[in-house]
C-alpha cells in the first residue's frame, strides 16, 4: 500500500510540470459598406446622373434624407479583430449630376469627365425637331422599363412590328413575364446616336446598360422607328449599330445571310444577350435530352452566371440545301471566366420569314 502512495505522489508531481496551452475563440472575418472595385472607378464620371452612378457602384450605404447631394461609399475588411483595408469613397453632387469625388477625405484631382451628348438648345422655333422627338421617344420606351410598366413598355411598339423567332403573342406574353419577373429593373442608355432618312423615319443607336437583381449585361443597340399618328414607335430591333443611312445596304446572297445570322448568334451570346441569343433559334427547335423550356432555362442561367464570355467562329463553311434550308459547320472557341473549350459545330439553319433561324445544332470535339 505504500508503494502504490509514492507511485501516486510521483505520477501527480510529474503532471504539474505540464502546461495547458491557453485557448482563443475564433474570430470571423468582418466585411462592412461597399466594396468599390478598381474596375468600379474607372466607370465613374463626372458628369454622370445619379441613376448612372448607382448603376456602376450600387446603392450607397449612407445617403442623408437633408442632404441629397452627397453619398458616401464606406467600407471596411476586419481580420482577427483587426482592420487590414478601409475604404471612404464620398460623392458630392450638383442637382442629378456628379461633381466632385473624395477618397479617404482628399478629393480626386483626375477623375475624368462623361461627355455628355445631348441636342443643341436652340430658340423655340415652330417646327420641332424629328430628331429630338425619336430620341425622347425611346428613352421614354426605357424608362417604362425601368418602371416594370410592361403596358407602355409594349405600346412603345407599332402593331406591325415582328420579333424574330417567335409570334407576336408568344413575343409579347415572354416580355411581360421578363418585365415582372425581377424585383428591380434599371435600363440606363448612353452614347446615343440619332439619323434621320426622312421626317417620318429614324434610327437611333446607343449603349444600353442593364441591370436586375438577377441579372446584368452592357450592349450595344439599335432601334429603328417610323413616326405613326404623330407618334414614334419601334418598328425592328437589333443588335450593333445601323449602317450608315446614305450607303445602300447590300441585301446579299443566301449564303451570306446564313452567314450573318451565325454572326449575330455568336456576338448576342458573348454580349450574354439571353434575349437575342435565344431569338435566333426557331420555335421548332428541340435541344437534345431536354424539353425546350428547361433548356431555355439552362442557357439563361449559364450566360447570366458568367462574368464575360468570348466566342470564336473560325473555319465557317455553309451549305444550302435549298433556298430555305442550310447547315453551317465551323471550329467554335468558348471562354468565359469559369470555362473554356474548343468544338466542331453545325448548326442547321432555316429560313423563316426574312430570318434564317436555328432549328438543329450538333457539336463535337
Amino acid at each position: 500500500m505504500r508503494i502504490k502512495l509514492i507511485l501516486a505522489s510521483l505520477l501527480l508531481a510529474s503532471c504539474s510540470g505540464i502546461s495547458t496551452p491557453l485557448l482563443s475563440p475564433y474570430k470571423m472575418d468582418i466585411r462592412q459598406g461597399n466594396y468599390v472595385t478598381p474596375e468600379m472607378r474607372e466607370k465613374l464620371k463626372i458628369g454622370m446622373t445619379k441613376q448612372q452612378v448607382r448603376y456602376v457602384l450600387g446603392t450607397p450605404m449612407l445617403a442623408d434624407t437633408f442632404h441629397g447631394n452627397r453619398w458616401d461609399y464606406p467600407y471596411r475588411l476586419e481580420q482577427r479583430g483587426e482592420i487590414v483595408e478601409k475604404q471612404q469613397l464620398t460623392l458630392y453632387f450638383d442637382g442629378d449630376n456628379l461633381a466632385r469625388v473624395e477618397d479617404s477625405g482628399k478629393a480626386v484631382a483626375d477623375m475624368p469627365a462623361m461627355a455628355v451628348e445631348q441636342p443643341v438648345v436652340e430658340p423655340p422655333v415652330a417646327k420641332v425637331d424629328p430628331a429630338a422627338e425619336a430620341l425622347a421617344s425611346v428613352q421614354a420606351w426605357a424608362a417604362a422599363w425601368s418602371a416594370k410598366n410592361a403596358r407602355d413598355y409594349l405600346a412603345a411598339y407599332t402593331s406591325d412590328y415582328a420579333p424574330k423567332g417567335m409570334s407576336r403573342e408568344k413575343w409579347e406574353k415572354q416580355r411581360v413575364d421578363r418585365i415582372s419577373r425581377p424585383k428591380t429593373i434599371e435600363v440606363v442608355l448612353t452614347e446615343f446616336a440619332v439619323a434621320m432618312p426622312d421626317d417620318a423615319h429614324a434610327t437611333v443607336s446607343f449603349k444600353q446598360g442593364y441591370r436586375s437583381d438577377a441579372y446584368r449585361d452592357e450592349v450595344q443597340k439599335t432601334l429603328a422607328l417610323v413616326k405613326q399618328e404623330g407618334r414614334w414607335l419601334i418598328a425592328d430591333e437589333q443588335l450593333g449599330r445601323a449602317a450608315q443611312a446614305d450607303k445602300p445596304v447590300s441585301t446579299g446572297n443566301a449564303e451570306e445571310k446564313v452567314q450573318a445570322a451565325v454572326a449575330q448568334w455568336s456576338e448576342a451570346w458573348a454580349a450574354r444577350d439571353v434575349e437575342s441569343y435565344l431569338a435566333s433559334y426557331a420555335d421548332t427547335f428541340k435541344p437534345v435530352g431536354m424539353s425546350r423550356a428547361k433548356w431555355e432555362a439552362q442557357r439563361k442561367e449559364r450566360i447570366g452566371r458568367a462574368q464575360s464570355i468570348e466566342v470564336k467562329v473560325n473555319e465557317l463553311k455553309v451549305v444550302l440545301r435549298d433556298d430555305t434550308h442550310a447547315s453551317a459547320t465551323f471550329k467554335q472557341d468558348y471562354r468565359s471566366d469559369a470555362y473554356r473549350d474548343s468544338t466542331r459545330k453545325t448548326l442547321k439553319l432555316e429560313k423563316i420569314g426574312d430570318a434564317w433561324l436555328i432549328v438543329g445544332e450538333q457539336a463535337a470535339k
